[in-house]
């Protein structure tokens, strides 16, 4: 897709299946969640979460099939930073309070993991990273941190949901229709994502290409708006039900599982390390990834310690710090 006569329509066109399919992921998610009788935290950070990063994780391993490698980083450090901005402007309008304060242990430790799985990807890239067989060694380490996060986050809120559990049992109908009628329109909806995320790819490859803005900026800021709508749509509806742990458990897991997609994708890469790939751009991108997500975890903080109260309104500075991230990542890229 060289020409932008092209590559437009179809990125248009497939970012709006995009969007659709991931909505859908997570309404049908919500309904597995009943069916299951996880809770709220769980659920936003293992099922919707993952149900609703699938545009980035397809994409992304289309991109690195193309030898895109620049667009794939740039839509996972892109996305993180898109998702905290998201979750600012949620505060800020439905009250920096009600979301960010009596977040209980598990909510602070899925932040703590997601900033640490940031960490260690923009360290491992700094460093060049080095192969092992058919990945690397910073993929290798995300991979187990991701794993041994998400086993700490449960471990965590273990006793919430036990309690929440006793207070209202799961219905076994989930009040959504059948677990296969649930369970079916969760998959379809996938492979919908599945289609429409490959020519999402191709089409930003070939945006990038025609316009000269570079692959590093088109990932970071064209590509990780498109495939983080059906978080943001999550989110705010999530809100609006006054779900603040969902909302949580959906931004910060979003966050973790995207860093997680860098090894998956590695897998398909065939230049070697994926982390290698990284230029000035990403390492701007993932820095601002880090400090975006790291702010979070200060004003949750400030609702626990009485010494930490001003840091809540760094809430306020997480817009502007996402406009000013993606300055120093056009200027590089």
């Amino acid at each position: 897709m060289d020409s932008l006569a092209v590559a437009v329509p179809v990125f248009l066109a497939s970012a709006i299946v995009v969007v659709l399919a991931g909505i859908m992921l997570a309404r049908f998610g919500d309904q597995v969640a009943d069916v299951t009788g996880w809770g709220a935290l769980w659920v936003g950070t293992i099922l919707v979460s993952v149900a609703t990063s699938l545009p980035e994780l397809v994409t992304n391993i289309t991109a690195v099939r193309i030898d895109a490698p620049e667009l794939a980083l740039g839509n996972v450090f892109g996305a993180d930073m898109i998702n905290i901005f998201t979750i600012s402007m949620v505060a800020i309008v439905f009250g920096v309070r009600n979301l960010f304060s009596n977040q209980p242990k598990d909510t602070q430790t899925l932040v703590a993991v997601a900033v640490v799985l940031g960490v260690i990807a923009f360290g491992f890239g700094w460093l060049g990273d080095w192969g092992l067989g058919p990945t690397s060694a910073g993929a290798v380490v995300i991979a187990v941190g991701y794993v041994v996060g998400m086993k700490l986050v449960y471990d965590a809120g273990s006793a919430g949901r036990a309690e929440a559990a006793a207070e209202e049992p799961a219905d076994a109908e989930g009040g959504g229709g059948s677990a296969a009628k649930v369970w079916g329109g969760f998959f379809g909806a996938a492979a919908v994502v599945l289609v429409a995320a490959y020519f999402l790819a191709l089409s930003a490859d070939g945006i990038a290409e025609a316009s000269g803005l570079g692959r590093s900026f088109i990932g970071v800021l064209l590509v990780s708006i498109v495939t983080t709508l059906p978080e943001a749509s999550v989110t705010v509806a999530a809100a609006l039900r006054k779900s603040y742990g969902l909302v949580i458990g959906n931004i910060y897991g979003s966050c973790a599982f995207n860093l997680f997609v860098i090894p998956i994708a590695g897998l398909f890469f065939a230049g070697g390390p994926l982390l290698r790939e990284m230029t000035d751009a990403h390492f701007v991108a993932a820095g601002s990834a880090i400090g975006l997500m790291a702010a979070g975890f200060l004003i949750i903080r400030s609702f626990k310690t009485a010494a930490l109260a001003p840091l809540r309104y760094l809430t306020f500075l997480l817009p502007p710090a996402y406009v000013a991230g993606l300055f120093f990542v056009y200027l590089l890229a």
